[in-house]
């Protein structure tokens, strides 16, 4: 007790000698941050997740958790960024299964004072404070370009893709413009429906139709695995190249043993990553501000690459987490 008693004598004499100037270090209560995505189990959000988890571990005093529905579901993602938003995380990380579903919660969430930052797929008409993913019109572009290349100038191609969300619009916008200037024309497009067993009936269909193309693009992760198997089953292998999208272990495989050229590599380890750097700085005080949030960048492009046999080591052995609700 008298030595408890000396302590608090010294302190107060240092705050009359010092003018109470005395700074001490605040204590911090630990920070919650969520990953909400539209397919949980896909290793493509597994690989962001795992940037996300990084980068908490890094900046310290922070716990993130990850959900989303098991099916893809962009109003199930809405409900979730509700119950987030009633439970007072810190910030959201969300991919948007489609743009406008998201856009009431989002903005629901900004107005409660909780940072949200898009990754992905983007919701463009909400007040999200920023969106963190590859260039969506320019990785369809790249696509577009490789095909070109692939055939020479000249050939008909189907597309694999489905209606609703924003970042697939613009892979399929993209990949128009890289095939301009050439004699490679868009013949058909099946509508896969975000599901892989779906895409292999679609394109099957697709090629059935339309037994002249000559190459396939899957604009998003799922179809890949069920245009090889479609292009198999109808003994199609020697003439239709397919173009995959992601490096999900399906696709990756497929790559490994020839039956699909190549995949748009995306990089969603750093889409995570950033993204959760951005939320926690979102809450910190900084010079330039967006009230009542601290600065954060309007977008980062985290890049793509055309992934081939010779690029896919690193992708063999993928994060598998099973974390989540």
């Amino acid at each position: 007790m008298l030595k408890s008693k000396k302590l608090v004598i010294c302190f107060l004499v240092a705050l009359m000698v010092f003018g109470g100037s005395f700074v001490f270090a605040e204590s911090h209560d630990t920070e919650h941050y969520a990953m909400v995505v539209f397919l949980k189990g896909s290793e493509f959000f597994n690989w962001a997740y795992g940037g996300m988890e990084d980068a908490a571990a890094q900046i310290g005093n922070i716990e993130v958790e990850y959900r989303g529905p098991a099916d893809w579901d962009a109003v199930a993602e809405a409900r979730t960024i509700e119950q987030l938003i009633a439970k007072g995380v810190d910030g959201i990380l969300v991919t948007a299964g489609a743009a406008d579903p998201l856009v009431p919660a989002i903005n629901k969430a900004i107005a409660a004072g909780i940072p949200v930052v898009t990754f992905d797929s983007d919701a463009p008409r909400s007040n999200r404070l920023s969106f963190v993913g590859t260039n969506n019109f320019e990785a369809g572009k790249r696509a577009g370009e490789a095909m070109v290349e692939w055939l020479n100038g000249k050939g008909q191609v189907g597309i694999s893709t489905f209606p609703g969300p924003d970042h697939l619009v613009q892979r399929i916008n993209g990949f128009k413009e890289g095939l301009k200037g050439s004699n490679v024309e868009i013949v058909a497009t099946a509508n896969d429906e975000g599901k892989v067993s779906v895409a292999e009936s679609q394109i099957t269909a697709m090629l059935q139709s339309n037994p002249e193309i000559d190459a396939i693009f899957c604009a998003h992760g799922n179809p890949g695995a069920g245009a090889a198997a479609a292009v198999k089953n109808l003994g199609m292998e020697d003439q239709v190249q397919i173009m995959g999208f992601d490096f999900g272990m399906p696709v990756i495989e497929r790559i490994e043993k020839g039956t699909i050229k190549a995949t748009v590599g995306q990089n969603p380890y750093l889409m995570g990553y950033i993204g959760l750097q951005m939320l926690w700085n979102a809450n910190q005080e900084t010079r330039l501000k967006s009230e009542p949030f601290g600065h954060v960048p309007p977008g980062v492009d985290t890049g793509v690459r055309i992934l081939d046999k010779n690029d896919i080591d690193v992708f063999l052995d993928p994060p598998a987490f099973v974390r989540g609700n």
